[in-house]
């Protein structure tokens, strides 16, 4: 019996997880949607590779679709920010403050959690949960697919439809986040922007960047009116959507990370709770519809595993 190292699949994902520990390691974890999706794009060549003509042929059908859309999205997200002070700050903050009575939830945070000078374990913990938001999503999708789950091809598009009804509330109603909210004294007390403190706390200055606005050297799709829906908020609530049911630890998972998500956005003065319960409204509305059209159109199948290959080549490119 061969070993497993030398199996095709075995080998490249090998070879794909030490290239993307090394550049983690030395650049920091990929958070422009440019490298994102290259590193998305090798995966799928490293799942896909012992069937060359199935993978090419979902590429072009599902994968290159949603690059596209998400990298349109990019783009025109930030070709929508027009001026700070004409960005909304109704509802959110006045919600906010009543229901914190009369401060901002994140000001009341981080005046008993934060501290610039000696980060705790929770603030390297929000980090992270919030730098998940740039590739747990899409790792969510290429595991669907190559499980050839039925519901691969309906979160694709259930993602792309999500980001683009985020984009159009973006363009229609532009909104101020706590930090901005607080830092031009529309509110008292002080909003720190926690995560962009802690890329620089871990020594990777140049991905703080992306917090930065385009006129301060910052990323030209950057666009910080972009608030309602948080879309950090709604990707994860989509992920428990389209995956409740399947297990019931994956149910614990599922639960808890829209909730340590919403608590990360809100701590480091990212979004106001408000804008958090529209994403996740969003969110629900998308993921049930995605979801009631799977079982409305399911059949019964047999496992994948006993699918013969011609007719599983089907499935994995549709």
């Amino acid at each position: 019996m061969r070993s497993i190292l030398t199996q095709p699949r075995t080998a490249t994902l090998i070879a794909w997880a030490v290239a993307f520990a090394a550049y983690s390691h030395d650049v920091g974890l990929p958070t422009k949607r440019g490298n994102v999706l290259i590193w998305i794009a090798l995966l799928i060549a490293a799942i896909g590779i012992d069937r060359p003509r199935s993978t090419f042929w979902s590429f072009v059908t599902t994968w290159l679709p949603l690059f596209a859309a998400l990298g349109a999205y990019d783009l025109l997200r930030g070709m929508s920010d027009g001026p700070q002070q004409l960005a909304h700050t109704w509802p959110q903050a006045n919600i906010d403050s009543w229901i914190a009575g009369g401060e901002l939830p994140s000001t009341w945070l981080q005046d008993r959690l934060w501290n610039p000078a000696s980060p705790h374990w929770y603030d390297y913990a929000s980090w992270l949960v919030y730098q998940s938001h740039f590739f747990v999503p899409l790792l969510v999708a290429v595991v669907l697919w190559a499980i050839r789950d039925r519901m691969a091809t309906r979160y694709v598009l259930a993602l792309a439809g999500l980001s683009w009804l985020a984009l159009a509330t973006y363009w229609l109603y532009p909104a101020q986040p706590p930090w901005m909210v607080a830092r031009d004294g529309l509110v008292d007390g002080h909003v720190t922007r926690v995560v962009q403190h802690m890329w620089q706390d871990v020594g990777v200055d140049r991905a703080a960047r992306v917090f930065t606005t385009k006129a301060t050297d910052g990323s030209r799709y950057s666009n910080p009116v972009a608030a309602i829906p948080s879309l950090h908020a709604a990707l994860p609530m989509l992920v428990a959507v389209v995956l409740w049911g399947r297990r019931r630890w994956l149910n614990v998972v599922l639960a808890c990370y829209p909730l340590a998500m919403a608590w990360t956005l809100v701590y480091a003065g990212e979004h106001f709770m408000f804008d958090i319960l529209v994403g996740w409204t969003y969110a629900i509305a998308i993921g049930l519809v995605a979801v009631r059209y799977r079982s409305a159109s399911s059949v019964p199948a047999e496992s994948p595993v006993a699918v013969p290959q011609a007719a599983a080549s089907g499935v994995a490119g549709s």
